[in-house]
């Protein structure tokens, strides 16, 4: 939450770090004196400090937030990385994970693979067919958001490649100063980008696995985007 009267609801796996920074911005702070991790008493304090606040959320393209959740934590050994949940996804699930993190022989087709793997598990997943949890890394954001709810519902969804000029005009509705910059969309993911790996059997394999994502909100192709 900002002092401006900005109010992020993050969505894992989504462009939290470019809004994040983006709200500091319009507050002329460091991203570390924002607020964070508000309780129900907190919120409704903040609020009725705030007349006039505005909260909201970024939805990510289905396939790309997949792919930074399987960067960051799946084939990943570093910071970040569910450890015991990728030794479970080569032993039950056939997942072609390099045991140690990715290293020189893994190359762009063996990216393309783990990927592609990784999506199919996704659909026994979160249809609920895997002994697996799901995370809130790679939940339907249609979940997520119902989740909102328990706690506070955002006034906008706004989409990640519309960042740049949505959230200026969101700030400025909620009286605060619209005239920093929005954050430009996507942010590269390690160690290939989606761009190098994407065709049409990945988006086919994503729609499979987040039907109610593609139906909720209407995504296009990720090509598209």
């Amino acid at each position: 939450a900002a002092t401006s009267g900005l109010l992020y609801l993050p969505l894992r796996s989504g462009p939290m770090a470019q809004v994040t920074a983006w709200m500091a911005a319009v507050d002329g702070v460091a991203e570390d004196d924002l607020r964070s991790k508000m309780n129900q008493k907190d919120l409704r304090q903040w609020k009725r400090q705030h007349p006039g606040h505005r909260s909201f959320t970024v939805l990510r393209h289905p396939v790309a937030r997949a792919h930074d959740a399987f960067c960051r934590h799946i084939l990943s050994t570093g910071e970040g990385s569910y450890a015991q949940l990728r030794k479970t996804l080569i032993r039950r699930y056939k997942l072609p994970l390099p045991e140690g993190g990715p290293d020189t022989e893994y190359d762009l087709a063996a990216h393309r693979r783990a990927f592609a793997a990784f999506l199919v598990f996704l659909k026994g997943n979160l249809s609920g067919q895997t002994a697996v949890r799901v995370d809130a890394s790679w939940c339907t954001q249609a979940q997520a958001i119902t989740g909102f709810g328990e706690l506070c519902l955002p006034d906008q969804l706004i989409r990640e490649d519309e960042m740049a000029s949505a959230l200026p005009a969101l700030a400025d509705a909620a009286g605060s100063d619209g005239s920093v910059a929005g954050p430009a969309d996507g942010a590269e993911d390690a160690p290939f980008d989606l761009a190098d790996i994407y065709d049409s059997e990945i988006e086919k394999l994503a729609r499979d696995a987040y039907q109610r994502d593609y139906m909720s909100f209407g995504f296009g192709d990720w090509a598209a985007v």
